[in-house]
């Protein structure tokens, strides 16, 4: 039985050899956390970026330095809203832009001379559409060309702001004979009120 219990006594004062060494493999843990730390925090780093990147070009776009030439406005002309493009003709030099609610497209090197709010807005048109939902109506010169614009849309079909339907009316100055927007707006006969 003392064989067995020296034998016991051995084993046990003598702890077995490590199969792996827990320095290297703690240091490995500690370095693995902190190459997720970094991962993370970069990660984190480039989404702000990229957000706060996204919010200035946004901005930069609506205020014309975006590389598209400022808007020319006639003084007491609200520009809000209002972005240089090449996408209008020179008949309708001014059109909704689609991409983005309440925004205007207007034809580089033509200026806007006066703007009116809501014109048609609540009417329909001749055809039986509407009713309007939100209307614009600009003045717009280029040389000695005057055109007056109305920009109209309906409401929008379903849960998306770019499913609103909508169109536009151009004619010039010379066409019509009214010296002002506000003249042209009160003889257009395209537009009827609402059925109740």
């Amino acid at each position: 039985m003392q064989e067995i219990t020296d034998r016991l006594d051995a084993e046990i004062r003598t702890p077995p050899p490590p199969t792996f060494d827990v320095a290297a493999t703690v240091g490995a843990g500690r370095r693995a956390v902190r190459r997720r730390r970094l991962a993370r925090g970069s990660a984190a780093l480039a989404l702000a970026l990229v957000v706060g990147g996204a919010g200035l070009a946004v901005t930069s776009r609506f205020t014309g330095t975006a590389g598209a030439a400022p808007v020319a406005v006639a003084a007491g002309v609200s520009g809000e809203g209002l972005v240089s493009s090449d996408r209008p003709t020179d008949q309708t030099p001014a059109v909704d832009d689609p991409q983005h609610e309440g925004v205007i497209l207007v034809r580089t090197g033509w200026e806007v001379i006066a703007r009116v709010e809501d014109p048609v807005t609540g009417l329909r048109t001749v055809g039986g559409t509407g009713p309007i939902t939100d209307s614009t109506a600009l003045g717009l010169r280029k040389g000695a060309t005057t055109t007056w614009v109305v920009l109209f849309r309906f409401a929008a079909t379903g849960d998306q702001p770019t499913s609103q339907a909508g169109g536009a009316l151009a004619e010039t100055a010379a066409e019509t004979g009214d010296d002002s927007l506000a003249a042209w707006l009160d003889h257009l006969d395209m537009f009827t009120k609402a059925a109740r």
